[in-house]
């Protein structure tokens, strides 16, 4: 396209994610960017919403990304998610069982390697696109699951750990905090420790494995090996948790994200300010106005917003695996009678009001597969191989469809990744046939979600890197880039927010920064 012919705007918006939608929809609200030729989204998918996004399944709508409200805050410092669609649904989650580890991995087997398939001995085997029952070599008779008083006294260990280390975080000094591994910090919590005196010997080797759960919350890796990649770059630091976000209930929107999505593109989607399916190759940044190639042509704009990572901070994946079933065979027998034992934070299993008026019931299973690598701290602070802790969650109570959603992280993710969707859908299947100790029915339908894969995000969320990343290089993005021309390149999104990173609302408030600093220069 000759450059004579480039359409020309103010400002030009690239990726609709919810930074950049943030930023588009706050600068179209203001009288100056209502008019032709100001204001452009461009977005390389064919759909909005960037890390957000739904698949539907067998009529079920699956959330592929982002499903929580992290902190909703308190009413002096409300988070803004809650004021948007003010009648969506949302709640924390209630009832819970729990598996624990098994004896025979607890005295030493190793976890299958991630990259070879599980011997002939898997308690199902999944092949060509369908799954085949097969004998169980292991012991029948060993009962996982955690009885319901002792699952609390667990559970209330690790958040407490992790509450604690929040507060060692913003007790320490940064430059520490940024050299210290969160792994150190976690070895060294005395709520770590503490929880050993108050379990029973025999759950011990459950409780070393439960902190690796933090590399499911944080999408990122405790140790160098559980990374999603192979240049042994350090884990975490314990400055991830050096931050001051919004206080209140964790909760999962219940119809989903996209809806929220909507409501804050619909403007720009009604004024066809959002060009779908254009992938940007380059930025030429030298010139005012700044120019874009793109593969369906070239524009110029004064200012541009753009979603970028940086070299010192991490960048992990979290992914999902969805067990999508004709029906929700877990509020049957033998299946009930077996969660029931272990019900924690609920009466029922089955979703129903409380006398409260609060809707609980059977939301998460958590419980450990040999065939996913995860580590193990074991009471006197030895770090050892062991099996990943599989965090379930029941959608059918949260939004009325009959499936179940696994989380994976970090190297774990990477190798689900390389599989098909059946086989990895097998992963969870045999996981649940072995806590249950009776086979669940097969899945109608598998679905993996595969982030690190995708071209326009390479992963989920930001991290914090052991003696890389620091809280400048997150604010070096809210710094602009002025040319010699006066042309302006703008940085939004979740991994530039100080206090709000691996959010939503982190990446919200972002794009309202930008625009918000546009428009007082406008």
């Amino acid at each position: 396209m000759a450059a004579s012919t480039c359409p020309e705007y103010d400002t030009i918006v690239i990726g609709a994610g919810m930074s950049g939608l943030a930023c588009a929809s706050r600068l179209l609200e203001s009288d100056h960017y209502s008019g032709e030729d100001k204001l452009l989204v461009l977005e390389g998918r064919n759909r909005i919403g960037g890390r957000i996004g739904a698949v539907h399944v067998n009529g079920n709508r699956l959330d592929t990304g982002a499903n929580w409200i992290h902190g909703i805050g308190t009413d002096d410092d409300p988070n803004p998610l809650v004021d948007i669609l003010p009648h969506k649904k949302y709640r924390g989650l209630s009832g819970s069982v729990a598996f624990r580890r098994t004896a025979k991995s607890a005295r030493g087997q190793a976890p299958s390697h991630p990259s070879t398939p599980g011997p002939d001995g898997d308690w199902v085997k999944v092949r060509n696109g369908g799954t085949e029952s097969i004998e169980s070599p292991g012991d029948e008779s060993e009962d996982l699951i955690v009885p319901s008083g002792l699952s609390r006294v667990l559970s209330g260990a690790l958040w407490r750990m992790i509450g604690g280390l929040h507060e060692t975080a913003n007790e320490t000094p940064p430059a520490k905090a940024k050299s210290t591994t969160m792994l150190k910090a976690v070895i060294d919590s005395t709520h770590r420790r503490d929880a050993f005196k108050h379990v029973p010997t025999e759950y011990h080797s459950t409780l070393s494995c439960m902190p690796a759960g933090l590399e499911g919350i944080e999408a990122a890796p405790l140790v160098a090996q559980s990374a999603e990649h192979l240049e042994d770059q350090p884990g975490m630091s314990l400055l991830e948790y050096a931050l001051d976000d919004f206080e209140g209930d964790q909760v999962f929107l219940q119809d989903g994200y996209l809806a929220v999505i909507d409501e804050i593109a619909k403007d720009l989607v009604a004024s066809n300010m959002i060009n779908l399916g254009t992938h940007v190759k380059q930025i030429r940044w030298d010139s005012n106005p700044i120019e874009i190639i793109t593969d369906s042509g070239q524009y110029r704009a004064k200012q541009v917003d753009k979603n970028l990572a940086i070299t010192n901070l991490g960048f992990g994946t979290l992914d999902k695996i969805f067990m999508v079933y004709n029906e929700p065979w877990w509020l049957n027998d033998p299946y009930l009678a077996i969660f029931e034992k272990g019900l924690v934070g609920s009466a029922t299993v089955e979703a129903r009001l409380n006398d409260e008026g609060e809707i609980e019931g059977l939301d998460t299973i958590t419980g450990f597969t040999d065939e996913l690598t995860g580590i193990e701290i074991q009471e006197d602070g030895t770090v050892a191989a062991g099996p990943r802790m599989l965090f379930i969650v029941n959608l059918h109570n949260l939004t009325g469809f009959p499936a179940l959603q696994c989380f994976v992280s970090c190297a774990n993710a990477a190798h689900v990744e390389t599989l098909g969707d059946r086989d990895a859908g097998g992963i969870v299947h045999r996981a649940l046939n072995k806590w249950l100790g009776v086979e669940p029915p097969n899945p109608d339908a598998v679905h993996v979600t595969r982030w690190a894969q995708d071209e326009y995000s390479r992963g989920s969320y930001s991290h914090m890197i052991t003696g890389l990343s620091e809280v400048k290089h997150r604010e070096a993005f809210q710094e602009p880039i002025v040319n010699k021309n006066g042309g302006i390149l703008r940085f939004a999104g979740e991994h530039t927010s100080r206090n709000h990173f691996a959010t939503v609302h982190g990446a919200l408030l972002s794009g309202w920064r930008e625009a918000n600093d546009i428009l007082s220069k406008t």
